[in-house]
């Protein structure tokens, strides 16, 4: 009797063999072809993009799957951004729609994750919920060409980045950030990025890798940076 297994939709569906997941990958051409593990995931910021545009960008890096890391999958700027809207423009251009919004978004319900009003990055991706989250996007990769999408254009200012991917690049994970149709940027250079925005640089005769805990540095102090911080009259939104 064939395995059957879960996929990122959480749908039972036949276990393919690894000779059918690799001649999978072989057939996707282009940018988004993926590395000979398959083990590889995508970012992209929505921005203020036309929701047509938006698709063009997918479609140069072979995206089939959009899964939505926002806490609030809504835009009072960017209505074409809205949930049920690109879900539907994404549909029409043969690219699945996943919001993962209530496991993987910034904003977390879970009060256990905000140490005095703050979202603490260290304390989210131990939750249970985030960890679901996770493991749905691992599960997810060995059969499709996943972007996690948020709102920020630039991958550096998102939670995107500096939380989901690189607890994804912990685990091995290829994580790449697509900035235009053309372009993508790797998590390591973002994170030589951080090293250099907050001067945690290496000196003229320092020819040795960065040490863990200058990147984990710089990770921190993005992170407080842009972490979610509840208002004073309210709670979580």
């Amino acid at each position: 009797m064939e395995k059957e297994s879960k996929n990122i939709f959480g749908v039972y569906c036949p276990k393919s063999s690894s000779a059918d997941i690799q001649t999978q990958r072989k057939t996707r051409g282009g940018k988004g072809m993926r590395d000979c593990n398959g083990r590889i995931i995508y970012s992209v910021g929505h921005s203020n993009h036309e929701a047509d545009k938006f698709v063009k960008i997918l479609q140069g890096f072979s995206i089939d799957v959009v899964v939505d890391v926002r806490s609030a999958p809504y835009s009072k700027y960017c209505p074409q951004f809205n949930k049920e809207t690109i879900e539907q423009v994404l549909k029409s251009s043969g690219i699945k729609y996943l919001f993962l919004g209530k496991e993987l978004g910034a904003r977390p319900t879970d009060q256990s994750c905000y140490v005095d009003a703050i979202v603490s990055f260290d304390e989210l991706k131990l939750s249970e919920c985030f960890q679901r989250g996770i493991s749905r996007l691992l599960d997810g990769i060995e059969k499709h060409n996943i972007a996690i999408m948020c709102s920020e254009k630039d991958p550096i200012n998102c939670h995107r980045a500096i939380l989901i991917s690189r607890v994804l690049t912990e685990k091995g994970i290829t994580v790449r950030h697509i900035l235009s149709e053309t372009e993508s940027l790797d998590q390591k250079d973002l994170e030589a990025m951080l090293l250099k925005k907050f001067k945690i640089e290496k000196t003229l005769f320092d020819t040795t890798s960065p040490r863990q805990s200058d990147i984990e540095e710089a990770y921190k102090k993005q992170e407080n940076l842009i972490c979610y911080k509840e208002t004073v009259q309210g709670g979580v939104i």
